[in-house]
């Protein structure tokens, strides 16, 4: 059983537990409890935490950096293996989040400004990840695809889809920005009296956790598929030089990656790892022995959420929720 605690204790440690828990493994949860389009949702999520601990927090600017710097080390710590620029991005939100905040406070504005910018990046971090797999003849092979079925079809429009669907993408994730951002304002007053509410009926912790699966090959595919069609457009357009080049430059960029950058980011992200804590053991000891309990309360937010038939109405319930039994709830069995 666990109950309600209108002031509890340890409240930025569990706010960074949250973030530490969505960067190190939500994805897979909410794969599991089938969430879709989790990407955008994890983005907006890490834009509603950096707003909540600015939203709690006198001096707003060192709280998310610390907050931030702990995230890393934890998935550093939980994920290892994940790619250099997951720990970029995490980076990047907490240093602009912290920057907003720490310069004009928390507002509907600021939020707004800041949510859009975050999820931007998200979106073009994609973009410019296949641009340095690839190199610039990905998008050559795509344009020269669109360009044949444009003078087949005679349809001078068709040429720019393409870059259509890269605008709607970008646009997208500005919009979700736009949403996560208005929402995280004023979330805390919604999170606080949802809590209360919670505390009128008995609320459980699942016997059995969700089971995390996380899909690896997915990227694999991507690539491989992307490859293929760059190869395919490249060989029957007669361009084999282009064909030649485009594999050249996937393989030795993969290679590089696997082989050089890589090794070398997770041996420097070690030492940093092992140098930061030792510092900060107290604050990681508090937040990795919340995060079990954290990712629990998934279960029982879904379950909490799952009536709701809207998409936007049960991920707005589904957050509610587990913030509100994460921040405001705590196990009686061990007090």
């Amino acid at each position: 059983m666990i109950k309600f605690q209108e002031k509890p204790n340890l409240f930025n440690a569990k706010l960074t537990a949250i973030w530490a828990v969505s960067e190190s493994g939500l994805g897979g949860l909410l794969h599991a409890i089938k969430i879709p389009f989790s990407g955008l949702f994890l983005g907006s999520f890490a834009v509603i935490i950096i707003t909540y601990l600015a939203y709690v927090n006198t001096n707003k600017f060192s709280a998310i950096i610390k907050a931030t710097l702990l995230v890393i080390l934890i998935k550093a710590t939980v994920s290892p293996h994940s790619p250099p620029m997951a720990y970029i991005a995490v980076l990047f939100q907490g240093v602009v989040g912290a920057s907003f905040y720490g310069a004009f406070g928390v507002n509907k504005l600021t939020a707004i400004s800041f949510g859009s910018i975050a999820l931007f990046e998200s979106a073009f971090q994609k973009i410019f990840t296949l641009t340095i797999i690839f190199g610039t003849g990905l998008w050559e092979s795509i344009k020269q695809f669109f360009t044949g079925i444009q003078s087949k079809l005679q349809m001078d429009w068709i040429s720019d889809l393409p870059w259509l669907f890269l605008s709607i993408y970008g646009l997208l994730y500005f919009i979700v920005g736009i949403i996560a951002g208005n929402l995280s304002a004023k979330l805390p007053k919604i999170v606080f009296e949802n809590a209360k509410s919670l505390g009128k009926i008995d609320v459980r912790i699942p016997n059995e956790t969700i089971s995390l699966k996380k899909n690896k090959k997915k990227r694999l595919w991507l690539i491989g598929g992307l490859l293929i069609f760059s190869i395919l457009v490249f060989v029957f357009s007669g361009a084999f030089n282009n064909a030649l080049y485009i594999v050249l430059r996937t393989l030795g960029a993969i290679i590089f990656f696997l082989f050089v950058f890589n090794p070398l980011f997770k041996f420097l992200m070690q030492k940093w790892v092992e140098k930061k804590k030792n510092s900060n053991n107290k604050s990681l000891k508090t937040i990795i022995e919340l995060m079990p309990s954290i990712r629990n309360n998934v279960g029982i937010a879904h379950q909490l959420s799952s009536s709701e038939k809207n998409l936007w109405k049960r991920g707005k319930s589904f957050t509610t929720n587990w913030l509100s039994l994460s921040l405001y709830y705590e196990d009686e069995s061990h007090e």
